[in-house]
């Protein structure tokens, strides 16, 4: 068995898998230490398995010594981690892979996972709307803030292209948005502003997907991965993002796992 472990700035995710890249448990809790983090996962885990070496990936990674409770240690390039497993969870030989997490990276990822480019990526992401939550609204739980996200309305405090032109423009819809909070008043409600938060996060991720996934070739290969993909809020209004550019995502099951597995199957 291999344990792959991503240690994100947030959370560490880990999976066990099998010489045929079958994922036999997993693992999610947040990250304290990066170093506690993995020994807390890897005793769990040696405890049920036998395992014969450990693949490390994510921005935490570098934290870890090169063996961990006796085991060898390999750390795997985030960007390679990120392109494999998100080609493995989608099941496809090419694709634009997403890794939307506290912020967002794009890779292109062809032949399998053998040649991956690092596209690029932004700031924004999970910890965007954690961020403005805290402070506008003194939400601190995702949970809460996206349920609360769900009974609002974000055309209450966004702009829409209808509101400013009557109609729609070019292949923008009239209910397309114009400017993010840019009907933002004192009085905006809390389930709308924070519906505008999501909507904010999940539109930037879709725009720079959809002008990625054609640049590079990969319109009908993009393929959105991480925690944040989790949120059902986020992969509805990152989905309708792409395809007003015509480009259909796809987010897989297991998604928060692709760091962890495509750094465990690196290693087999």
């Amino acid at each position: 068995m291999i344990v792959g472990l991503d240690i994100g700035a947030s959370m560490a995710k880990a999976v066990v898998i099998d010489k045929n890249l079958k994922i036999i448990d997993r693992c999610i809790i947040p990250v304290d230490k990066p170093k506690t983090t993995a020994l807390k996962i890897l005793s769990g885990f040696l405890s049920r398995f036998a395992v014969q070496a450990v693949a490390v990936s994510g921005g935490g990674s570098r934290l870890i010594d090169n063996k961990i409770l006796g085991l060898p240690v390999r750390r795997i390039n985030e960007i390679k981690a990120i392109g494999l497993g998100g080609l493995l969870l989608s099941q496809r030989d090419k694709g634009l892979v997403v890794s939307a997490g506290t912020g967002t990276a794009l890779v292109a990822a062809y032949e399998k996972g053998k040649i991956v480019k690092h596209v690029g990526g932004t700031g924004v992401g999970g910890g965007t709307i954690l961020g403005l939550s805290r402070r506008i609204l003194n939400i601190v739980e995702f949970e809460v803030l996206e349920n609360i996200a769900l009974k609002g309305n974000s055309n209450r405090v966004d702009l829409t292209v209808g509101d400013i032109v009557g109609g729609s423009v070019g292949i923008m819809p009239a209910e397309a948005t114009a400017s993010n909070f840019g009907k933002l008043t004192r009085n905006s409600s809390i389930n709308d502003v924070a519906a505008g938060i999501f909507n904010m996060v999940s539109q930037t991720i879709g725009v720079i997907t959809a002008m990625a996934a054609k640049a590079y070739n990969l319109e009908d290969s993009v393929v959105i991965v991480g925690m944040l993909a989790k949120s059902r809020l986020f992969s509805k209004i990152v989905r309708e993002t792409t395809e007003l550019f015509g480009i259909k995502a796809l987010i897989p099951e297991n998604c928060e796992l692709f760091g962890a597995l495509g750094a465990a199957a690196s290693i087999i």
